[in-house]
């Protein structure tokens, strides 16, 4: 398989490695394998101690692999944004060191992006993510499908998606420059770089979903961000005793913290930049955090990654931090304010 082909597209496949010297042989293996015959492999290092930025500066795969940035400590985000502004294709991947790909991930991925650009055009930011199979450290399957045992949808697309959490992991996604160019740099105080990614593409461009597990999603003591951490769900059923209440309750406020976060710098990143459909997601949430009403409707018309129940109370919970979001929630939707005039002009007429 010749793996240096011009006459395709040039994929670049962002890595962020921290210690993860154990597992990146595995990894590198699966990305030699890929059908798509024109990928690089970008890496940005997080100051591993274990040996893991001299493997890689001595790799001579097939795939060329090149390190940026002085390997210096940056945590997860500055990592990743070191890796993606090192890209120099005009699809983006983006890999974990501890993961394995099926040989037709890249292609699958590409060809969806390649339709969303045919209908539309390159400068549309557009992102596709495959279906992801949890396995253990050993590469045991513990499920088909991420999607299967969580809150987490195959069907999140808008920008009110991806409000209260994040559906796309960021190595099972694939991202055109045009989503690039808008996402980075990336501003401080964003939570994820793939939340942030995934928030970008909705509100300015599209989303699609490729139904196959290309992507065997491991989990292990050392997950930096794992599927536990993805959705709570049922995490912590056994779990009883102030002690333990103590814990969820800190672990409740660290999320929603975390959501008040990423959507006040998103607001103020972008502001009236977003597109119309983008507006009215962001104030159908702040509407949801302002009243119980609100916060019934924003959930019944979202995929919001979270039980309902659950996303009702993030959301009252929320109510403390939605003046700094930069979005009025008590000014009245497009449509409402349309409705009001309409009204005034006929008690007028």
């Amino acid at each position: 398989m010749f793996l240096d082909d011009p006459s395709k597209p040039l994929v670049s496949i962002a890595l962020a490695t921290y210690n993860g010297r154990t597992y990146l042989p595995e990894l590198l293996a699966s990305l030699e394998a890929q059908s798509w015959p024109h990928l690089e492999v970008v890496v940005s290092d997080d100051a591993s101690s274990d040996g893991t930025r001299e493997l890689l500066a001595s790799y001579a795969g097939r795939v060329p692999v090149r390190l940026v940035g002085d390997g210096t400590r940056a945590g997860i985000v500055g990592n990743f944004e070191r890796a993606l502004a090192g890209c120099r294709g005009n699809y983006i991947a983006l890999a974990d060191q501890d993961d394995v790909w099926a040989p037709e991930k890249v292609a699958d991925l590409m060809h969806e992006l390649q339709r969303v650009e045919s209908t539309r055009d390159a400068a549309t930011p557009a992102l596709a993510f495959c279906d992801i199979e949890l396995v253990d450290s050993t590469l045991c399957s513990l499920s088909r499908s991420l999607f299967d045992i969580t809150a987490k949808s195959r069907c999140a697309a808008r920008l009110r998606d991806f409000l209260l959490s994040n559906h796309v992991p960021g190595c099972a996604m694939l991202v055109n420059r045009a989503t690039l160019e808008r996402a980075l740099p990336f501003p401080p105080g964003i939570v994820m770089h793939d939340w942030w990614l995934a928030m970008v593409a909705a509100s300015f461009g599209e989303i699609r979903h490729v139904a196959a597990s290309h992507l065997k999603y491991r989990q292990h003591g050392g997950n930096a961000v794992g599927a536990s951490a993805t959705n709570e769900r049922g995490a912590a059923r056994d779990e009883c005793g102030a002690e333990a209440q103590q814990r969820r309750g800190a672990s409740r406020r660290r999320q929603i913290e975390a959501i008040a976060d990423q959507v006040r710098v998103f607001a103020r990143r972008f502001g009236a930049e977003l597109p119309v459909d983008a507006r009215h997601d962001m104030h159908a949430f702040s509407r949801g955090v302002a009243s119980w009403r609100g916060a019934f409707e924003f959930v019944m018309i979202s995929h919001t990654g979270e039980t309902f129940v659950r996303s009702v109370k993030m959301l009252r919970r929320l109510r403390a931090s939605v003046l700094s979001f930069g979005v009025d929630a008590r000014r009245p939707s497009l449509v409402r304010r349309l409705r009001q005039r309409r009204g005034t002009s006929r008690r007028l007429s």
